[in-house]
């Protein structure tokens, strides 16, 4: 008589792991590595470096943002960010922009590519090596918000997978 739920066979992994496992894979990947981080976590250099040159930051919540430490920040009434190297050097800095603000072809992208989507929030990203600009939409539908990252011109720039 077989005895329920039965033990796997050596070498079968069970449903429910297989399940775990599939759904650990499919969470989105920015969301999982933008958490916010202790101050404590924080590298020092950075930490510094935040308070040094941006005396004025208040309500400072960090985030690791691939390989940066991101601070997110008011300054007066507008809401900004500054992303550090490990080392504390400034590698981008960012403002809140009204959606209807973002440039003509960054609008058209968002609505031709992402008709279904809804966009609560866009950031303006100045590259401090560079001063290249772009513009970062993120999604509101869910808990898990995504990320849309697009140049001035309307194009895209890929998601940097974590190794």
């Amino acid at each position: 008589m077989t005895q329920w739920p039965r033990p796997n066979p050596p070498g079968r992994v069970s449903v429910g792991l297989k399940t775990l496992l599939l759904g650990a894979l499919l969470l989105p990947g920015r969301a999982v590595h933008a958490q916010t981080m202790p101050d404590a976590e924080v590298p020092p250099l950075a930490y510094v470096a935040l308070q040094q040159q941006y005396p004025q930051a208040r309500h400072v919540t960090w985030r690791r943002v691939q390989d940066w430490y991101q601070a997110s920040y008011t300054q007066g009434p507008a809401r900004r960010l500054v992303r550090f190297s490990i080392n504390g050097d400034v590698e981008a800095t960012g403002q809140d922009l009204a959606l209807g603000a973002l440039p003509a072809p960054v609008r058209h992208v968002l609505a031709t590519y992402y008709p279904t989507r809804t966009f609560c929030r866009a950031i303006e990203v100045t590259n401090a090596r560079t001063g290249g600009l772009t513009y970062e939409m993120a999604t509101c539908e869910t808990a898990f918000s995504r990320t849309v990252t697009l140049t001035a011109n309307g194009r895209k720039i890929p998601r940097v997978r974590p190794q």
